[in-house]
């Protein structure tokens, strides 16, 4: 059988490299490589980059893989990366984790299996599986993966993520300093950069989508910003309720026909906050009466794009997919992502936060 330890004594020999020499290389004793070539043992997934490194070939070669086995199996694992939101969670971590085996010089698969490890954690927090290593042990491993990206990846798109991922990691887990880290990572804004461009090339209707397109982005990330101040809060304090309700007048000023398009999503929590409130200070007409205005927005939010009808975005075609819930927070372990959007909905307000309602009659009413 031609295993990896036959792949090795191959390559080692092509490279005229002897046992003691490639081990010294790799920082082993020559009686593993002995015991590698010999099927004994198989080297550690650690150290597959560096052979392939030393042995001139890549971790796929090394590996044995034909290359259109490795091409079939590359798009299958590209498709559960790309589009991760669509899988089981628990599911996802699994199968990021034989990626990495199987490729472990693609450093797009390894940011998948930090980010997995980061989402695997706080499904830890909720609901401890034991089968999985306990959240902490993820967390430092994410840390570790993520960081190895950092290092070693030069593409920017995946560096960009993997310090996304260990940004999260550490400041969802308290290590303030050292999310400061990661997020001074990030690249400063540059004088020229590709809108700006556009908006020196482009003309007439053209042109003045793309400022539509740009201001829509912005607002977009300024409701999210006062979504940052509101959605963790526990009390009704001044300055988040001032949050709360200049989203909801910008967006009204914006689009008053209410056709919201994806903002429907930003009401849709920010009702989802005022329900909370309502529900903490025992004023249950008024939870239900806002939990109305969430279902509603809900049920407007689930689709592919569409056209804004009035105001500055008359006329601006927006696209944008829906597939998974936008949601600006989820609550992680808690919403089956594969779910219909609406289904999601009607799960969350089964949630023991909301018993006092659950025998009211309007409140079933929501979501028959």
């Amino acid at each position: 059988m031609n295993h990896i330890g036959q792949r090795i004594k191959e390559l080692r020999k092509a490279n005229d490299l002897t046992q003691e020499r490639l081990a010294d290389h790799l920082g082993v004793t020559y009686k593993a490589v002995s015991k590698w070539e010999c099927g004994l043992t198989v080297p550690d997934l650690s150290l597959i980059m560096p052979l392939s490194k030393i042995l001139h070939v890549t971790a796929d070669e090394l590996l044995g893989g034909k290359p259109e086995e490795n091409d079939a199996r590359r798009a299958e694992l590209n498709e559960r990366c790309q589009n991760y939101w669509k899988y089981d969670m628990k599911e996802n971590y699994q199968i990021a984790l034989q990626a990495v085996k199987e490729f472990p010089d693609d450093y797009q698969y390894l940011m998948w299996l930090g980010m997995m490890e980061y989402w695997a954690a706080n499904v830890q927090k909720h609901e401890e599986n034991p089968n999985l290593p306990s959240a902490s042990e993820l967390i430092e491993r994410s840390l570790r993966h993520n960081d190895t990206v950092i290092e070693e990846c030069t593409d920017s798109y995946i560096r960009g993520r993997a310090m996304w991922n260990a940004m999260l990691c550490c400041r969802d887990n308290e290590r303030h300093e050292e999310a400061l880290k990661y997020a001074k990572m990030f690249p400063s804004a540059k004088a020229t950069t590709r809108d700006k461009a556009m908006l020196m090339c482009l003309e007439g209707e053209e042109k003045v989508a793309h400022l539509q397109k740009l201001s829509c982005d912005a607002l977009f990330d300024f409701c999210k910003s006062l979504s940052e101040i509101y959605w963790f809060a526990e009390q009704k304090a001044p300055h988040v309720m001032a949050a709360l309700d200049t989203e909801e007048a910008v967006l009204k000023t914006v689009f008053p026909d209410g056709n919201y398009l994806r903002f429907h999503g930003n009401l849709y929590c920010a009702y989802q906050k005022r329900a909370e409130f309502a529900v903490k200070e025992g004023d249950y007409d008024m939870a239900v009466a806002y939990l109305r205005i969430m279902v509603d927005h809900a049920k407007k939010l689930y689709c592919e794009g569409g056209q804004y009808t009035c105001g500055v975005f008359e006329g601006f075609a927006e696209k944008f997919s829906l597939k998974h819930p936008f949601l600006p927070y989820i609550t992680i372990g808690k919403i089956d992502l594969k779910k219909p959007f609406l289904e999601q909905v009607r799960d969350s307000l089964k949630d023991s936060f909301y018993a006092p309602l659950h025998e009211r009659e309007d409140f079933k009413a929501l979501l028959p």
